[in-house]
């Protein structure tokens, strides 16, 4: 399972990765949930917007495929306490 916090601010630039996290061996159950942290290195930029993006890659490839799961949803990260994020999945 990857776990990203993404800067989102700007529509005409790729979305840059700002801190990742990579859980191995994590178990899956319906309509579980998956605890996790990532650490941001710094500080974020105040007026910038970020978002979190998981995908739990299923079969291990190290790419989206068909079978995992990813966050289909925005998932607002504020700038101050993450405490608590909740981030959807759904299936590819």
């Amino acid at each position: 399972m990857v776990v990203e916090v993404r800067n989102v601010s700007r529509s005409d630039t790729p979305e840059s990765i700002v801190a990742a996290r990579v859980l191995t061996d994590v178990p899956l159950s319906p309509g579980g949930h998956v605890p996790f942290s990532v650490t941001v290195p710094g500080e974020l930029v105040p007026g910038d917007n970020y978002g979190l993006r998981v995908h739990v890659d299923v079969s291990g490839s190290g790419v989206m495929e068909s079978g995992d799961l990813v966050s289909a949803e925005a998932n607002p990260v504020p700038a101050g306490s993450t405490a608590g994020l909740i981030a959807s999945v759904t299936l590819v």
